[in-house]
């Protein structure tokens, strides 16, 4: 028999749920949520709210490796207009 578990950030019942891990905290703290996993242990995500997450992460991950592409390319241009086609073209 599957037990329903209630999701720590949608706080709907769910089959389908996976604890809260290292890693999961870990990108939890990256995308600057501020949950508070002290009151139990074992806290648990939704299946639903855990693809959010680690997509919401490579997202943010895809823009933050964009900057790091933008800022150095920026730099080189001396205050000139940048093209942003011409910028990809460059990474």
């Amino acid at each position: 028999m599957n037990e329903q578990k209630v999701c720590k950030l949608c706080l709907k019942l769910s089959n389908d749920f996976q604890v809260i891990d290292k890693i999961t905290r870990e990108i939890l703290e990256v995308l600057l949520l501020k949950i508070n996993l002290s009151l139990k242990e074992n806290n648990v995500i939704c299946e639903g709210c855990g693809d959010s997450i680690y997509t919401f992460f490579e997202f943010k991950s895809m823009c933050l490796d964009s900057e790091d592409c933008m800022v150095p390319f920026m730099r080189t241009m001396n205050g000139m207009e940048v093209d942003i086609v011409e910028m990809a073209y460059f990474k």
